[in-house]
C-alpha cells in the first residue's frame, strides 16, 4: 500500500465520495466552478457534439442526467440512461500522485429501459490547492456505451405496400 501524503489522502477521499452512490449529498460541490469534466463520447450532457463540459452547472447536469429516465416515450430520443440508484461499482483501483488521483472500475448498473450496463471506466482527476477537482478525464468503452445507452431504437421491418 502507498504511503500518502494528507493532500493525496484528502483527495481520494472526495473522489470516494464522488462515486458514493448511497450519499445525496451534491456531488457537483467537489468540482472547482470553473471546472472541466472532458467526456470522449459526444452525447454526454445537454449540447451534442460537446466532450469538454465547462463550470459546475454543467457538470452538474452530467451527474443528475442519468437520475431521469427515457425521454417521452412519444418522441424515441434512443437515449436509454443508468438508473443510478443501481450502480454498483467493483474491481477499483485508486492511486494518487501531487495533484492527480486515477481510480478504474468495473460499473454495473440497470438502465431506466431495463438492461443490464457494464463498462470499464479509467478516471485521471485533477485537483486544485483549494482541494477541489479541477479537471476530470473519463476513459470508457465509448463504443460499448453508445450502443447501450444512446442507440436504443424501437425498430420495424419494411412493412409490405401490398
Amino acid at each position: 500500500m502507498p504511503n500518502y501524503t494528507e493532500q493525496e489522502q484528502r483527495q481520494i477521499d472526495v473522489t470516494e465520495r464522488l462515486f458514493d452512490t448511497t450519499n445525496g449529498e451534491d456531488k457537483s460541490m467537489l468540482f472547482a466552478e470553473t471546472a472541466v469534466w472532458w467526456n470522449g463520447l459526444p452525447f454526454v450532457g445537454p449540447n451534442p457534439g460537446e466532450t469538454e463540459h465547462k463550470g459546475r452547472a454543467a457538470i452538474n447536469g452530467i451527474l443528475t442526467g442519468a437520475t431521469s429516465g427515457p425521454s417521452d416515450k412519444k418522441i424515441n430520443t434512443g437515449v436509454d440512461a443508468y438508473d443510478v440508484s443501481t450502480i454498483r461499482n467493483e474491481d477499483i483501483v485508486l492511486l494518487a500522485d501531487g495533484d492527480y488521483v486515477v481510480r478504474q472500475h468495473t460499473m454495473r448498473a440497470k438502465t431506466h429501459g431495463g438492461k443490464n450496463y457494464t463498462n470499464v471506466y479509467c478516471f485521471v482527476f485533477r485537483f486544485n490547492e483549494a482541494g477541489e477537482i479541477q479537471y476530470l478525464t473519463e476513459h470508457w468503452n465509448t463504443w460499448h456505451a453508445h450502443n447501450v445507452l444512446f442507440n436504443n431504437f424501437d425498430l420495424e421491418p419494411a412493412h409490405p405496400t401490398g
